[in-house]
């Protein structure tokens, strides 16, 4: 009896492994080539007074261990000793409209909020916030040049099939694959004009951000936090 069991149950689990195997390597076909797998870089929107000086940070992983790529520039400790608080503009969206977050109008609304929002935490910390200009305020201006957002349905698609793969005895890849992120670009104005500081951050979702990959604009808010804390060491750094 027990041979006879086992002999059915054989086919069975052969049809289950060219599902799951077809499945894979389907979504794998869908993706060849989709820039969403690429990693984000820095921009030059040409939004910012002045992009010269700007220097490459050296590769590293943000705390999601995601990749974290910087331009950043400041003039020393002696150009934060003129200022005694900081004004922050509005935060600009200048994410292309034919992208998937330049279509959604929600997008703007939420990373927008969730940027002004992380510069209010980072640099008051430095110098205190005030909502109208004095003759020692530094103007804060910010851009979201680049928008990616996480993809659920397909992160999902490949997680399901990575632990059906497993169950099954088919070496696949388990897990999500398309992570979103963003790039923002910033500057910290002095009264006089001169450019106290300037970031421009390329931040995306990585493995410990895992809830991020179902939800479409997880990293980029995380990005915008991470972009937020990039300004601050950028004019608190020697």
């Amino acid at each position: 009896m027990y041979e006879r069991l086992d002999i059915g149950l054989r086919p069975a689990t052969a049809w289950i492994r060219r599902v799951v195997s077809c499945l894979f390597f389907g979504l794998a076909a869908t993706s060849l080539g989709c820039a969403d797998l690429m990693p984000l870089k820095p921009t030059m929107s040409g939004q910012l007074h002045d992009y010269s000086g700007l220097v490459k940070d050296r590769f590293h992983l943000n705390d999601g261990l995601g990749s974290q790529r910087n331009l950043s520039r400041n003039i020393g400790p002696s150009g934060l000793r003129q200022v005694d608080s900081f004004y922050i503009e509005p935060v600009v969206w200048r994410v292309s409209e034919q992208s998937r977050a330049g279509r959604d109008p929600t997008c703007s609304l939420v990373l927008t909020t969730e940027l002004e929002r992380a510069l209010r935490e980072k640099l008051s910390k430095i110098r205190p916030l005030v909502e109208h200009p004095g003759p020692n305020t530094a103007r804060v201006r910010s851009f979201i040049t680049e928008t990616r957002l996480s993809r659920p349905f397909l992160n999902s698609a490949f997680t399901v099939a990575g632990m059906a793969g497993m169950a099954c005895g088919v070496p696949v890849p388990l897990g999500p694959m398309f992570s979103g992120g963003a790039c923002v670009e910033a500057e910290v104005v002095l009264p006089s004009g001169q450019q106290l500081a300037a970031i421009t951050c390329a931040s995306g979702g990585g493995p410990l951000d895992f809830l991020g990959q179902f939800i479409r604009v997880g990293h980029a808010r995380k990005a915008m936090k991470r972009a937020a804390k990039e300004l601050q060491e950028a004019m608190t750094s020697p």
